[in-house]
């Protein structure tokens, strides 16, 4: 008879040891591409979630999941995960930087970051970031939805 239990008993004592991603070299680090305007993965020719290629590939990825990420939102995350987005339509534009900056530069990947143009379309934000990682730099150009 099948287990119609909602948790069922695995047996994962075959499983590996699990990496912490601590412990994973910064410049072989990567996450899963999302298109963050269509709230989708982006998949590979094949099918598959694709991955980042390059470490500038990788802090963007970061930096634009933390700035989707509406802070204390989700519990899971924490109180440092996060921009407060509902917010920004009250906040002047300097508190905007400013909840932008800290919200990067809370990961432990991410060593500085600033927010070097800021141009708020509509319902949009167009959005130009240089992000300083533990290993390297990248340039962000993003709009992202107010």
């Amino acid at each position: 008879m099948a287990d119609d239990s909602l948790f069922p008993d695995l047996d994962i004592s075959d499983i590996g040891e699990v990496e912490l991603t601590e412990s994973v070299l910064s410049a072989t680090k990567w996450t899963y591409v999302i298109d963050y305007r269509n709230r989708s993965a982006v998949l590979t020719e094949d099918g598959y979630p694709k991955k980042t290629s390059t470490y500038e590939e990788y802090l963007i990825q970061t930096a634009l999941k933390l700035l989707n990420t509406e802070r204390f939102r989700y519990v899971l995350y924490g109180e440092e995960v996060g921009v407060e987005r509902s917010e920004w339509s009250t906040w002047e534009d300097i508190e905007i930087k400013r909840d932008m900056e800290e919200a990067l530069t809370a990961h432990t990947e991410i060593v500085r970051a600033e927010v070097r143009s800021m141009v708020r379309e509509g319902q949009e934000m167009h959005l130009s970031i240089l992000i300083t990682g533990l290993v390297g730099q990248a340039e962000m150009e993003e709009a992202i939805s107010v």
